[in-house]
């Protein structure tokens, strides 16, 4: 079993390949030559080839991705991040952690940044759902429950890559709690690695991006409807979707295209699960 700063101790130990430099390098060139007002977007797309072929080999090889947190790098292209594993058990929960680190951009300042809001965020809420899980235990037993019969709440934190090449960096940490209930928070990370920034809607999408995403999800709501009944989201009465939040999550999918992303029940009941919406490029 690994404590995190054990872990974080062999992640400070890994040096990567020099054969991805030139290819980062390369694609961030390519993309400071389509400098101006859509230099997101430029980076964006130069990105969407790299993005693919690492998302369908992660997606699609079990072994590979179960064996990836042993491995320094990944690969020779997506090798900005490397993972940190580690798994402990008390009497009242189950903890499972897999954290990204990012790395070898060019940017020390920006890794260190990153790197140390993921490492204190999930620290933080790791500690918050462990105490809630005591507090579960305690008053399972105060009403009469069974040591024997008492389930440990599962804490799990893990990670979604989406993208990642010399340009972008897109990816989400998740940390969910399941107990007699099932509770999840989720962080969005969507990076310039140029700008060292965090890239927002109106970066990708232009001044006008609540209009164009507005519109959008609620064309696809009406879609979904009509083409599964099965699938529902809520009324106007039950608090239907009317506008993007200020901090609306978000990601970058292997096509470059931005995916807004809802959490469960927030515009529809929770067998719909983490709606998320694909928003394409205006003509």
């Amino acid at each position: 079993m690994k404590s995190i700063n054990e872990a974080k101790t062999v992640y400070d130990a890994i040096r990567p390949p020099e054969e991805l430099g030139e290819a980062v390098r390369e694609a961030v060139r390519y993309a400071r030559k389509k400098n101006g007002p859509h230099l997101a977007r430029w980076s964006v797309v130069v990105a969407a080839a790299v993005c693919a072929v690492f998302v369908v080999l992660v997606n699609a090889s079990p072994v590979l991705a179960n064996n990836l947190y042993e491995v320094p790098v990944i690969g020779n292209v997506a090798r900005v991040f490397t993972f940190t594993q580690y798994e402990e058990e008390e009497d009242a929960d189950v903890l499972k952690v897999n954290l990204p680190a990012l790395e070898n951009t060019g940017n020390s300042e920006l890794e260190r940044r990153i790197n140390y809001e993921i490492q204190f965020k999930m620290n933080q809420l790791v500690e918050e759902a462990r105490q809630r899980a005591k507090e579960y235990k305690q008053a399972f037993l105060e009403t009469g429950g069974r040591e024997e019969d008492f389930i440990p709440t599962e804490i799990n934190v893990d990670y979604t890559l989406y993208c990642n090449d010399g340009g972008i960096v897109s990816f989400l940490i998740e940390k969910t709690e399941t107990s007699a209930s099932f509770y999840a928070e989720r962080f969005f990370y969507n990076i310039d690695l140029e700008s060292g920034r965090e890239l927002t809607l109106k970066d990708l999408l232009g001044p006008d991006y609540i209009r164009i995403v507005n519109e959008s999800v609620k064309r696809q709501i009406e879609q979904r409807m009509a083409a599964d009944e099965s699938a529902y989201y809520y009324s106007e009465d039950e608090g239907a979707f009317t506008t993007i939040r200020p901090d609306q999550g978000f990601y970058i999918n292997a096509q470059g295209h931005v995916v807004v992303a809802f959490s469960k029940y927030e515009i529809a009941p929770g067998y719909m699960g983490f709606p998320e919406f694909e928003i394409l490029p205006e003509a």
